[in-house]
């Protein structure tokens, strides 16, 4: 069998070698040509792949970016590569010289899949997500910063296990949960333990899922209670007065602060369910916080009105009046401890905090609550 042989640069003496070899232009060409040398063999013994293997990692750092290209599709496809030559264009830091190996070579070590997946962009991260070697830890990150097409090949392949760390950094990303809620539902991976705290970030129809599920959360903990009625706990009427007026007068900004207050919530969610939400988030945060239909009517109506038709606000007013006080405040609970970053809670819990907001309880007259009680089942049922 012919040896491999190598072209080199074309040797020169005095100042000209000096020249060349200080600098990467020496090597223009000779890898890209020792490359297409070497796959145009079929077959190669030891020392030719050693020899080209480190010609190849030598020379690869001065070769410049469009011979890495070619280098990259020539040598990916013949199997006598050296892995490490492979693992060198892989890594390279320009998309296109990892593409093909990304996506054809056998094998790849982690931490290169790692540190591709981290870095994109998403025709590389599409590579990765259709190797099958590709690490549970390759496949958060790639769950982590993925675009949707991404997203789409990883739930598309059935040989994935998608864990609940997998499917929680899927959730905390509301453009993703929203186009592909109903697609982790139909796996049965987006548990609705998951759908109640992830609520703001669901598309319409699987909001109303969640709030069946919180009815049905809501009446099991009733059951677990031994109360023959749900708890109906009211915040104080000033707190309630001053957060009307402030929608009424004060305008979006200053009512998201005082409800982040009031609730407990972060003041950046408050904002984005009230500046950019469809309304149930906001409906539910002030069934939860005890408005009547009328009040409630016009806060929604003073801070959304303008950027939903009348059908969406219409819908908005049948969230109100359709879900019960303790669903809703499950609902609220559930965000307070999903929201607030760790390093600004308090040691008070999220009972605590309402608790300082609401009056003491009261018992409900005797002439009014049989209907009362009816009216809660009536509640908790009506999703069900």
């Amino acid at each position: 069998m012919n040896r491999l042989s190598v072209p080199s640069p074309e040797v020169s003496s005095g100042h000209e070698t000096a020249r060349r070899q200080s600098s990467p232009s020496h090597a223009e060409g000779v890898l890209l040509a020792a490359s297409e040398l070497f796959a145009g063999r079929e077959a190669h013994d030891s020392r030719d792949k050693t020899l080209f293997r480190e010609l190849a990692l030598n020379l690869l750092p001065q070769t410049d970016e469009s011979d890495r290209r070619r280098i990259a599709c020539h040598l990916v496809r013949h199997p006598a590569t050296p892995p490490e030559v492979l693992a060198a264009l892989a890594a390279d830091e320009d998309a296109l010289t990892a593409y093909p190996v990304l996506r054809n070579a056998p094998s790849l070590d982690e931490d290169i899949l790692v540190a591709q997946a981290e870095r994109g962009p998403d025709s590389l991260r599409k590579a990765i997500a259709e190797r099958t070697d590709a690490s549970p830890k390759v496949l958060e990150i790639l769950a982590q910063a993925g675009g949707p097409d991404v997203i789409a090949l990883l739930l598309e392949r059935t040989d994935i296990d998608l864990d609940e760390a997998m499917v929680s950094m899927l959730c905390k990303r509301p453009d993703i949960l929203k186009r592909f809620g109903k697609d982790l539902v139909d796996r049965k991976v987006l548990t609705s333990s998951q759908m109640l705290t992830h609520f703001s970030r669901l598309d319409a129809s699987l909001r109303q899922e969640a709030i069946a599920s919180a009815e049905l959360a809501s009446l099991i903990n009733l059951t677990r209670s031994g109360s023959h009625k749900p708890a109906r706990p009211v915040f104080k009427q000033s707190l309630l007065k001053q957060l009307h007026h402030s929608a009424l007068t004060g305008g979006a900004e200053q009512f998201a602060h005082e409800l982040s207050y009031a609730l407990g919530l972060p003041e950046t969610f408050t904002h984005d369910i009230v500046a950019n939400d469809s309304g149930e988030t906001l409906s539910i945060c002030l069934k939860a916080l005890g408005f009547t239909d009328a009040k409630a009517s016009q806060i929604l109506v003073r801070l959304l009105g303008e950027r939903l038709p009348l059908k969406g606000m219409r819908d908005l007013l049948e969230v109100f009046g359709n879900i019960s006080h303790g669903a809703a405040m499950l609902l609220v609970n559930r965000w307070v401890g999903e929201e607030t970053p760790h390093d600004q809670r308090t040691s008070r819990s999220e009972a605590q905090h309402l608790v300082q907001n609401q009056e003491p309880a009261r018992p409900a007259r005797s002439g009014d609550a049989t209907w009362q009680e009816l009216d809660d089942i009536e509640k908790l049922l009506r999703f069900g």
